[in-house]
């Protein structure tokens, strides 16, 4: 019959139950004391949790009881509005076939509905149902940014998600059109032997993929992208003259800079996040009026942790440190003898990132970032000048590429 829903519920006094309920934790204590003893003994560890191991003299406070097997986080931004719907599947399919857990992709999803609204007497209304869609028929869950697209607004957005990873897991950081590589098919056992080898961060350099001719061809479904776009190149390096490196994956403790091209030196974090010193002000990231993020990062939380070491540029012609540092720590150059063992820095190995940005959706892609970066939008409020500096990239992608209607596969011995 159907289950009485008091029958486990004890038939006695609550005096009773008290008693009862004491003798028993009484009995569990005494055998949690008896294991331990039994374990001390036996040189057995009385847990398998790996614990942060930081010096007692420090003031550190461990961030958290770091778990047996770290988590792997995939963490991308689609902007739908320039044929991310169409990079989705093939981007999904790369990271689950690579061992990320669905639960653990991290991804913002940006589509401005001024610039490209959404369509109702249609079967498909418009680029932001299409990625949300295939999302959706995944179980991967998304944060919607809805407006114009910019670096430094995705960048807030990117630190308050991360946050999601836990100090010890492994965070996967991978625009939508970068494929890693990392010379194996499924990642955990890569970043397990990472961890064993102290190794805290992954990094990249950009093979950039082309189709067969360099013509900037629409994005399909099929057949596999490597196969719509079979060409090898340098195009970052050689047509922009930019960094053609990233910061393919980090642990939970690192933060990366605005084109994740390195994770942040902790000498450098507190002064590059800071908000601009006064309105109007310009900040240490090139931002008129940033706002502070240095909170929303491990580096506030527990900025005792980490090994700050200072290079030549971070002092001014004085001599004097020109970094705002955290209270309390110190800055080695890395001649002293008394540099700490305990405390966290950087230690890297390097893989590969296939670049597929060159298809046809680069084109108003970078008109669009140019025309905002460099204010040509609207003045307003910025007296003429350019939003951001970097609207020199979008300038040189726009007039060796987008307007030659493609990559100059000779010139850049692009190869098969």
């Amino acid at each position: 019959g159907t289950p009485d829903p008091q029958a486990d519920k004890p038939i006695v006094r609550k005096g009773a139950m008290l008693t009862i309920r004491s003798l028993v934790f009484s009995v569990h204590l005494y055998a949690i004391v008896l294991l331990a003893i039994i374990c001390g003994m036996m040189g057995v560890p009385q847990t398998t949790a790996k614990i942060a191991i930081f010096n007692s003299d420090s003031g550190v406070t461990p961030p958290e009881k770091l778990r047996p097997t770290p988590r792997i986080w995939l963490y991308t931004s689609v902007a739908v509005d320039y044929n991310g719907a169409a990079l989705l599947p093939h981007f999904i399919n790369h990271y689950l076939d690579l061992g990320v857990e669905r639960q653990h992709f991290l991804v913002v999803v940006n589509h401005n509905p001024e610039k490209n609204p959404e369509r109702k007497d249609v079967d498909s209304p418009g680029p932001l149902w299409d990625a949300t869609s295939i999302l959706d028929s995944w179980g991967i869950k998304y944060r919607v940014w809805l407006g114009q697209y910019s670096s430094e607004k995705l960048l807030k957005i990117r630190y308050e998600m991360l946050n999601n990873a836990s100090w010890d897991d492994w965070i996967i950081h991978a625009d939508s059109d970068e494929f890693h590589d990392y010379g194996v098919t499924n990642v955990k056992k890569y970043f397990a032997q990472a961890d064993k080898e102290g190794v805290n961060e992954i990094k990249g350099v950009y093979v950039d993929r082309v189709s067969e001719t360099g013509k900037l061809q629409r994005l399909s479904v099929s057949p596999h992208l490597f196969k719509q776009f079979p060409l090898k190149c340098q195009v970052i390096k050689e047509v922009t003259g930019s960094r053609d490196t990233k910061a393919m994956a980090y642990k939970g403790y690192w933060r990366s800079d605005r084109g994740n091209h390195q994770v942040l030196r902790p000498a450098r974090a507190k002064s590059w996040m800071a908000g601009s010193p006064r309105p109007g002000a310009t900040s240490n990231r090139g931002v008129v009026d940033a706002e502070n993020l240095y909170p929303l990062t491990p580096y506030s939380r527990n900025p005792k942790a980490y090994l700050y070491l200072c290079q030549p540029h971070d002092y001014d012609e004085r001599g004097l440190l020109a970094v705002d540092l955290p209270p309390g720590v110190t800055c080695y150059t890395g001649k002293e003898k008394n540099i700490p063992q305990d405390l966290i820095v950087r230690k890297s190995k390097t893989a590969t990132v296939n670049h597929f940005k060159w298809h046809s959706g680069l084109v108003e892609s970078v008109k669009d970032r140019l025309a905002f970066y460099k204010g040509t939008d609207t003045n307003e409020g910025q007296d003429g000048k350019p939003r951001y500096d970097w609207f020199k990239d979008s300038e040189k992608l726009l007039a060796a590429v987008v307007e030659q209607g493609g990559v100059d596969i000779k010139s850049l011995n692009c190869k098969a």
